[in-house]
């Protein structure tokens, strides 16, 4: 009996939580544009949501984390045309951690239930002189480097073959 019970109160809840949440189905869209960006970058979000669901009198707010919409992941709202669509650019805080954000929407106070990924990467790479990062080219310090660990090799042989006939 007490199965059942949980069974009823599990049920009523799914129902319950399903009726609260809208149901947008795939005519809702979020799209973000580049899909990787620098700290400081600025983005094209745009997407849809369908006004039979939310009226067109409310705009989409994007959100995702606190790191890339600060200060409580709640990112700029947009106006929405008659059909549902809308757009924005953002530009990413210099202080966002690189990693990859979920980019979500709310429309009417209730999440739509679609996302894009917006990755964060470094600006550039380390200038190790070696991987193409560089400021400059490392072409000649290889040639140098090259050349030096040959000298070494042959006074290396040379030291070796002097050392063998006086022994």
């Amino acid at each position: 009996m007490r199965r059942f019970v949980i069974g009823v109160a599990v049920a009523l809840l799914v129902a319950a939580v399903s009726a609260a949440t809208p149901a947008y189905g795939a005519n809702a869209s979020i799209s973000v544009s580049p899909s990787t960006v620098s700290p400081g970058g600025s983005v094209h979000i745009s997407g849809s949501i369908p006004v039979n669901k939310c009226p067109a009198s409310d705009s989409a707010t994007v959100t995702s984390e606190a790191a890339l919409f600060p200060p409580d992941g709640f990112g700029p709202s947009a106006p929405r045309d008659s059909n549902g669509q809308f757009e924005l650019d953002y530009t990413v805080p210099t202080s966002t951690a690189p990693g990859t954000y979920s980019v979500g929407l709310r429309c009417g106070g209730a999440n739509v239930g679609v996302a894009a990924s917006l990755t964060v990467a470094p600006s550039g790479g380390p200038a190790t002189g070696a991987g193409g990062t560089a400021a400059s080219s490392s072409s000649p310090w290889t040639a140098v480097g090259g050349a030096l660990l040959l000298l070494a090799g042959l006074g290396a042989g040379l030291r070796w073959r002097v050392a063998r006939r006086r022994a």
